[in-house]
């Protein structure tokens, strides 16, 4: 959740061709390019993992009907009643820095690649699909609306677990995935990237798509990280395997990474010179650039499953207070950390520090509204259950 906190951070810093974005004077993708792809090559596959490994917990302990109500308490309630404020907040900031959304102004502020992307996929899909996959309905909550279908899919499989008495799937699979894993991700993960190809920059990582309609691609691929998370849960072969070589998986990751973004420039030159004339360079450029980057995600999540075993695994008051405190930081973020990045866009500052400045008056106005105004209330218990004050010292 934090590190969505500062992917959204860094937007304002990268040439990002979509009208209304806060777009600074400092910006240096070069350096903040690095930086996004870091994390978004495996933060939200690592959280869907986490999520489908909890929600197989919430299901064993206490059966089908309790885990539908929980899920839909934790994560279906708070997205309905978040979405409408969000909705006015986005489209009074949006308004107040004059942001002009007429056809003409949107031609203008978007680019060429942008364009180009735009005229194949709604001849392809056409304008009511198009409009349904991609347009940004749900915000940055999109992941909680993929959430919601990939729980409704698991209630469905655990029905037919539960009435035809199915076993479970073997050890082995869970002991040693890289056997399955990578090559079960690749073609999912190849469906991916359409992101950076409109966006005319070396993004690597899934696509973020949300509309009220689920991006085919992006569920499946995210799919399959909740539906390995799930088959962990109670398994010894996750305690004692997954995540075991953290360090090695840390240290090929990082190769895996650039060579990802190396393959996915060749990608974008190739697509800017036409797809007409250069289709077999941009599919050949854009599997091997897959390759690399369901290696890295992968890497990524092992590694930080190793890392936070060995380094988080016992109970820690302060953790599990960020930890809570994050569901609602994220939430709330995005209004204010666009209203700041358009408040400093045009301050001489050097990027980086209007970056810290940004995130950092974020994330801190927000803990406070957590602390005093949301803990203890029921948009608190909403979020994270009932939390009760520790008793005052004498």
């Amino acid at each position: 959740m934090l590190l969505g906190v500062v992917i959204h951070g860094l937007l304002s810093f990268m040439p990002i061709p979509l009208p209304g974005a806060p777009q600074d004077v400092n910006q240096n993708p070069e350096v903040y390019g690095y930086v996004f792809n870091f994390i978004h090559g495996f933060r939200m596959q690592l959280f869907f993992l986490v999520s489908g490994f909890f929600t197989a917990m919430l299901w064993r302990d206490r059966g089908l009907g309790e885990l539908l109500k929980h899920r839909a308490k934790r994560i279906l309630l708070p997205l309905v009643i978040s979405l409408p404020i969000l909705w006015v907040s986005m489209i009074g900031l949006l308004w107040a820095n004059g942001v002009d959304f007429s056809p003409e102004a949107t031609q203008n502020a978007t680019g060429e690649s942008f364009k180009t992307f735009e005229s194949q996929a709604t001849r392809i899909l056409g304008v009511p699909l198009f409009i349904g996959f991609m347009a940004p309905i749900m915000v940055h909550l999109w992941f909680l609306y993929y959430l919601v279908w990939m729980i409704l899919g698991f209630a469905f499989i655990a029905w037919l677990v539960n009435k035809f008495n199915l076993k479970p799937v073997p050890a082995w699979m869970v002991r040693s995935p890289w056997l399955w894993l990578p090559a079960l991700t690749l073609l999912p993960q190849a469906t991916n990237g359409l992101a950076g190809i409109m966006m005319g920059l070396p993004i690597i990582g899934p696509d973020t798509f949300g509309g009220v309609l689920p991006w085919p691609p992006q569920l499946i691929y995210y799919g399959i990280f909740f539906a390995f998370g799930a088959l962990c849960y109670g398994r010894e072969e996750f305690e004692t395997h997954i995540g075991k070589r953290w360090r090695l998986y840390f240290a090929l990751a990082l190769p895996a990474m650039l060579a990802g973004m190396h393959w996915v420039e060749l990608r974008n030159a190739a697509y800017n010179v036409g797809w007409e004339t250069n289709r077999e360079e941009i599919i050949r450029h854009h599997v091997i650039s897959s390759v690399f980057q369901m290696l890295y995600a992968w890497l990524m999540i092992f590694g930080c499953i190793g890392f936070f075993r060995r380094w988080f695994s016992g109970e820690n008051a302060k953790v599990r207070y960020a930890s809570d405190a994050s569901y609602w930081i994220y939430i709330a973020h995005m209004p204010l950390i666009m209203a700041l990045q358009y408040w400093v866009s045009q301050w001489s500052w050097p990027s980086f520090v209007k970056f810290l400045f940004v995130c950092g008056l974020t994330v801190g106005i927000l803990v406070l509204i957590y602390v005093y105004a949301i803990r203890y209330t029921w948009v608190g218990t909403l979020l994270n259950g009932k939390r009760t004050r520790a008793p005052e010292q004498p």
